[in-house]
Formats: C-alpha cells, structure tokens, sequence
C-alpha cells in the first residue's frame, strides 16, 4: 500500500523558530520525489522574495547537492520547490486563497505552544488550514528540533505514537503514520498504539513492511493526560493523532483535543483529519 504524499506546503513568517519545519518540509519532499510551496504573507511581497528559506543551499549542506547552482542533481534528486510571497496581512486568508487554488497532501508548520499560535502569532492558523488541506498536518512547536537533522538532513524517526479514538480516527490516524513510514523509516518504524478509555482497543489493521513492531497501551482517565505521559515516558519522535476539529460544547470551550496535546507535547505533532463522510 503506497499513500502518496507529491505536494507539501509549508508557510514561513521568515524567523528562525520556523527552520526545523522548513528542514522537516524539504526533507519529506525530498522522500517523497514531490513538489514544495514555501509561502509568506507580507504587505511588501516585491520586496522579500530573497529572504525566504534557501532550498537548494540547504541541500548543498546535507550532500545531497554538489553545490547550491547544482541543477542537475536537483534534477535526479526528482524535487521541484516554489516560492510564494503573497500580498495580504492575513495569513489564514492568504493561505487558505492559495490552498484553495492548490490543493496539497501535507503542511508543515511550527506553531508556539504558550498559545497554540503559528510564529505569525496574530491569530490560530493551525486548526483553518488543516481542515482547508482535507489531508494532513504536521505541527513543530517551536523549540523542538524535531526528527530532521539541522546540519545534514539526516532522519532519526523511529518510535512513533498512535493516538486511536473511534475507528474512522484509529484508521485515519494509522493511515498517517504508515504514510511517514513509508517516506523517512527505511528500517522500520516501531509503532505504539494507544487508547485512552474503559471500552475495548479499537485496532485497525497495521501489516506493513515498514512496520517493524507493534506495541499496544491501554490508559485510563483524560485522553490528553495519557498522550502526554505516554509520549514523554517512551520519548517518542512523533505522535499522530486523526482531528475532527471543534465537534463538542466543551471542545468550543476548551480547545480541540488536538490543540490540548500541541501545547504541551514534546515532539512533533501529525494531523490527519477526518472527513464528515468518511466511511
């Protein structure tokens, strides 16, 4: 089972705090042999096309590039990247414009944890644009280097957690963590199920080549409390979880599930959404 991930966006405010999902951006559309967007929103777009993230001195660095002007070996690399600097103060709605016009498989974002905010910091952007992509979010809160290596690219995702709920949630969430299999764990991902309540485990099927094992937990008590504790007792390199967005009175009140876990978890976060009509 091959889940195509070709086209991965990735918005930038231009800051160092978003580097590591730019990093973690360009290396899965490295992976991937797909297509990058790299869009910022400014009111002075002619003026800021130099300044964002440099994608093939990046690859130079990693090695995977004999030089910045290698266009040969971005060729065999089988990679395309574009920049975007769209004119608006809005970055929600300059996103959203773009994406409408663009669908994507994959955004990457850093997002700040005190408040559940991108970098941009003006208003939540992660929840409008996961719902936007029908696809699949992946959220680095700023200040975790995340499983892409900075300095040369190099992948250290092993251990992954998977947060089930209902069934259309534990396949969609096992969906996406098979997908990440797939692209950055060559020799296997170890995969750690984990379901949060007193009714039986929901498992879904999970025979995949890149699944090298399977460990399920069963926890009591709030869904969030055991992500967390879970997540940072086995230290694990990401945690996927499947989001229905805003589906309850206290979720209105409270925050999504997904947004209760993002600001305080420890790794990176991958968002799959459920559609209303999923199966």
């Amino acid at each position: 089972m091959l889940l195509i991930v070709k086209h991965i966006f990735h918005p930038t405010d231009l800051g160092a705090d978003g580097l590591p999902a730019f990093h973690h951006a360009l290396r899965i559309a490295v992976a991937a042999r797909g297509s990058l967007t790299v869009l910022h929103v400014s009111s002075a777009p002619e003026a800021l096309q130099d300044h964002l993230p440099q994608s093939r001195r990046t690859l130079a660095e990693w090695g995977m590039l004999a030089h910045e002007h290698d266009t040969a070996g971005l060729r065999t690399l089988g990679i395309g990247v574009k920049k975007v600097v769209a004119d608006g103060s809005d970055p929600v709605e300059a996103c959203l414009n773009y994406l409408g016009r663009h669908p994507t498989d994959l955004i990457v974002l850093t997002t700040h944890q005190r408040s559940g905010r991108t970098v941009w910091g003006a208003r939540s952007v992660s929840e409008p644009l996961a719902r936007a992509a029908g696809g699949s979010t992946l959220l680095l809160p700023v200040g975790r280097a995340g499983f892409v290596r900075a300095h040369d690219g190099r992948v250290d995702l092993r251990r992954v957690l998977v947060a089930l709920g209902d069934p259309r949630e534990s396949r969609a969430a096992t969906r996406e963590a098979v997908r990440m299999a797939e692209l950055l764990a060559p020799e296997g991902l170890e995969v750690h199920l984990l379901h949060v309540g007193e009714d039986e485990l929901p498992v879904p099927a999970l025979d995949h080549r890149s699944i090298r094992s399977i460990t399920k937990h069963v926890r009591s008590g709030d869904v969030v409390e055991g992500i967390l504790s879970v997540s940072a007792e086995l230290h694990m390199d990401l945690v996927v979880m499947a989001s229905r967005g805003h589906d309850g009175f206290l979720d209105a009140l409270r925050g999504s599930t997904t947004e209760r876990v993002l600001r305080q978890v420890t790794c990176p976060l991958l968002v799959g959404t459920v559609s209303p009509d999923a199966a």
